[in-house]
This record gives structure tokens, C-alpha cells and sequence, in this order.
């Protein structure tokens, strides 16, 4: 659209000699396009279930909408990307045998991470809930950066002893879905860390106690 100093000069010029009038030119408004991702926004409608004796968040809009052993039908948004970070990570923590290698083959994306993860649980077993004494309670998260494709963020724990611990993840968006990036063993970075408090720009959605 001409902007109202561009239509006065050329008004000027085309009327040097006499007085005209214009009207002036409307366009058709631009439809509005979606909302733009906000990553300080909590998941909307979420609930609380329990799952293996910890309180897992479930939001109608973000997701999962899909769970039969792994979760899936995750927004790709900012929410649906930390919706799947918790529910993945909790997920291949804790899955009893018989469940998780199908668990892992549908929320992990292939990799060293993975093959870790692989070896590791086969060596272990895991048949009933966790430990009441070591079950985390989620706080909150907060995205590190964000795009259509990859995701990086932190979520924030709290366990029975009142120790709090951030747990760094990232999930990429594959075959329509967020799948969790296990960290690679050999990478000098711990994925956790043991901290004294809760950033104050974390996206809280303390889980029930």
C-alpha cells in the first residue's frame, strides 16, 4: 500500500498548477496467518496421569494424543517439542521389559545415544514402578532454541529428598513426530545437572505431589 507521504508528493507533482483531489486506494487486508511459536508459553489443557508411579503431562492441544507403551501425536510447537522431551525421556527411563525396545524403536532417534541406551537396558531389569524414593516430580522446562525441526531445551525435576536436578534434552521432528536425541555417550557434556533453584524464566507446570 502507497504510504500517505508518497501520495501527497505525487499529488504535488501532478498538480503544480491547480487544485485536485484523489481518492484514495484501500487494499484488501491480507488474511492473518497462524499465531507466531511462543516458547515462554505453557502447554495448553494440560492433565496430570500417572504412569510407572510418575505424574506424565497430557495436553489436549500439544499432545500425546497416541500412547500405547510410547507416546506420540505431538504439536510442532515449542510445547509439543518439551511435551515429548518429558514424555520420552520418562518413558525409556522406566519402561518394564517386554515394552521397551518398542518403546525406544518408536521415541528415539537412531543414533550413539540410542545404541547406548539399547546395551544398557538389556543388561538391566525393570518390572514394576520406580522407586518411590527416586521418582521425579516435573517442575517446568524451558526452551534453549526452537525450530520446525530441532529442539533443544532443559526440564527441570524435583525428587523426594528435595533435591531439584536440570536435565538437558533434544528432540528432532521425524516422520511427523518429536523423537528424543539420546546424548552420546562420549560427549564431554553431562545431560544432568544438580542444581540449588529453578530459573526464573523457566515455563512452570509443576507436576501434582
Amino acid at each position: 500500500m502507497r504510504t500517505p507521504v508518497l501520495l501527497a508528493l505525487t499529488a504535488a507533482v501532478l498538480t503544480a498548477t491547480a487544485a485536485c483531489t484523489s481518492t484514495p486506494h484501500h487494499d484488501t487486508p491480507a488474511p492473518a496467518g497462524p499465531a507466531p511459536a511462543d516458547p515462554g508459553r505453557a502447554p495448553a489443557q494440560v492433565r496430570w496421569e500417572p504412569w510407572q508411579g510418575v505424574a506424565l503431562p497430557y495436553s489436549t492441544i500439544d499432545g500425546p494424543k497416541l500412547v500405547a507403551g510410547a507416546a506420540a501425536g505431538f504439536s510442532r510447537t515449542p510445547q509439543g517439542a518439551a511435551l515429548a522431551a518429558i514424555q520420552h525421556s520418562i518413558r525409556t527411563s522406566l519402561s518394564p521389559d517386554g515394552f521397551w525396545a518398542a518403546v525406544a524403536a518408536k521415541s528415539l532417534v537412531s543414533g550413539p545415544g540410542k545404541d547406548a541406551y539399547v546395551l544398557a537396558r538389556a543388561q538391566v531389569s525393570i518390572s514394576g514402578p520406580a522407586d518411590p524414593k527416586a521418582r521425579p516430580s516435573i517442575l517446568g522446562y524451558r526452551i534453549e532454541d526452537w525450530n520446525l525441526d530441532h529442539t533443544t531445551l532443559t526440564v527441570f525435576t524435583r525428587y523426594p529428598d528435595s533435591s531439584e536436578a536440570a536435565l538437558h534434552h533434544e528432540v528432532d521432528w521425524l516422520a511427523g513426530d518429536w523423537k528424543l536425541q539420546l546424548p552420546d555417550p562420549d560427549s564431554p557434556t553431562a545431560p544432568v545437572e544438580e542444581i540449588s533453584a529453578t530459573p526464573a524464566d523457566m515455563v512452570a507446570m509443576a507436576a501434582p505431589r
